[in-house]
């Protein structure tokens, strides 16, 4: 039971952040619409999610490392349309 619980709160997780990595990939031309996200939280995001899926994996919590490994790809897939996106602009 306790298990199934943490499947359910990883698919949270995993949902949370999947619409802004499909609004990143669909909007990685637009320098502007790609403004507001921070490249500072998403690779902070990177680190704190790839030690989760470490944790998860050294403590055999499928859950905690399903949930780790998503919303890794996710920050990685979104950090990457910010850093495409800005190509070709100042960056500040």
């Amino acid at each position: 039971m306790i298990e199934a619980i943490g499947y359910v709160g990883s698919a949270g997780a995993a949902t949370m952040w999947l619409p802004q990595a499909f609004r990143a990939v669909r909007h990685r031309a637009d320098p502007e619409a790609l403004a507001a996200l921070s490249r500072t939280t998403y690779t902070v995001a990177i680190v704190f999610n790839i030690l989760l899926t470490t944790y998860g994996s050294v403590e055999h919590a499928r859950p905690v490392m399903l949930a780790g490994v998503v919303n890794l790809v996710c920050a990685s897939v979104i950090l990457w349309a910010i850093l495409s996106g800005s190509r070709g602009r100042a960056v500040p």
